[in-house]
């Protein structure tokens, strides 16, 4: 598989330490309105100070769940060529199309970046990116929101410790149907190959691709997988069983779709070691030891984490202390060669 690995970024910062990072929101969608809660949450440590998005109504709905002093753009290049120096960071909520240029200009403005899934829909684009962002030091963050969970993490730091031996065999899934989607129209920029650069996939199925990469610990060697599109009226995939081998000899699967929801008795991931399994899905964690038939518990915070709020308030950090991100361009383009090379070699559907 190619393989693209950037140098780190030097992560520069304008911030004095006590203060609140200023941040701008490009896109003003549905997952916008996370991310503006989410700068809320933190006021002590972020604050919103403009939104980018040409529909007038839209933009003021985000501005106001973002605390109301945010001033709107119709387009981000505006924005960035206004108040460049006044944003520490831009958070990315664009259709996927739309993501390489949105981050090539962030880096010529010299702007700290937080990007929503998936970081762009090419190989050839990543490479554009880490360029970009090599040369102009800014800090690039991946949103992957869901690796702070905290049973997740928990599991990541079980495995990681070598709690249930070499790893052998990970499964990550998300599956649900996603109803209203009878008419392309329906599906809106997620139903046009050009726009979204696939199906599930690259959409939802980014979330269980670097759950999966996270727990096998290594690079993808090796990715195949069959496809399918059986509710859905887009021109990608709306469903995926993707089959990874990873350098460190792991073997990983992934169950992500559209139409159907996910499997009984099933959960969001499943880690198979040498001295025992991990599993859980939402916040429960599981941990069953080689000869046992009955699971035990893993004990994880009682409180399901607002995964958002915890990425915010991890950004934020990152730019206050010129910290290299958890994940950056590096692991965006780990995620990105699983999803390209599972389409370009996937079989079983007529998509194909």
């Amino acid at each position: 598989m190619q393989t693209v690995t950037p140098p780190l970024p030097s992560n520069p910062s304008r911030k004095s330490p006590g203060s609140p990072v200023r941040l701008a929101v490009i896109g003003a969608g549905g997952i916008a309105g996370a991310h503006c809660s989410a700068i809320q949450s933190n006021a002590a440590t972020a604050t919103c100070v403009a939104i980018a998005e040409p529909d007038e109504s839209r933009r003021n709905d985000r501005i106001h769940v973002a605390g109301g002093t945010a001033r709107g753009f119709a387009d981000w290049q505006t924005m960035l060529s206004e108040l460049g120096p006044e944003i520490d960071g831009v958070i990315i909520c664009l259709p996927h199309h739309l993501h390489t240029a949105a981050i090539l200009d962030a880096c010529a403005a010299g702007v700290n970046i937080l990007c929503e899934k998936p970081m762009c829909t090419s190989l050839q684009e990543a490479v554009r990116i880490a360029e970009a962002v090599r040369t102009s030091g800014v800090m690039y963050m991946s949103a992957h929101n869901q690796l702070f969970i905290p049973s997740f993490r928990k599991a990541v730091e079980m495995v990681r410790g070598g709690q249930i031996g070499r790893v052998l065999w990970v499964r990550s899934q998300d599956c649900f149907v996603a109803r209203g989607w009878k008419t392309k129209e329906q599906g809106n920029w997620r139903a046009d190959l050009k726009t979204q650069g696939g199906g599930e996939l690259i959409d939802t199925g980014y979330h269980p691709t670097y759950r999966l990469l996270e727990l096998a610990g290594a690079k993808p060697a090796a990715v195949r997988s069959t496809m399918g599109r059986f509710r859905l009226n887009i021109d990608g995939e709306d469903t995926a069983c993707v089959q990874v081998r990873f350098e460190n000899g792991v073997i990983g699967e992934i169950l992500t779709s559209w139409a159907m929801p996910n499997p009984y008795g099933t959960h969001q991931f499943h880690v198979m070691g040498e001295e025992g399994q991990l599993f859980g899905s939402g916040n429960d964690l599981y941990f069953l030891p080689p000869g046992c038939s009955d699971p035990a518990r893993v004990a994880v915070p009682a409180d399901a984490e607002n995964t958002f709020h915890s990425q915010i308030a991890e950004f934020a950090r990152c730019i206050r202390e010129n910290a290299r991100p958890p994940h950056g361009v590096a692991e965006g383009l780990a995620v990105l060669e699983i999803i390209l090379g599972a389409a370009e070699n996937a079989t079983g559907w007529e998509g194909k």
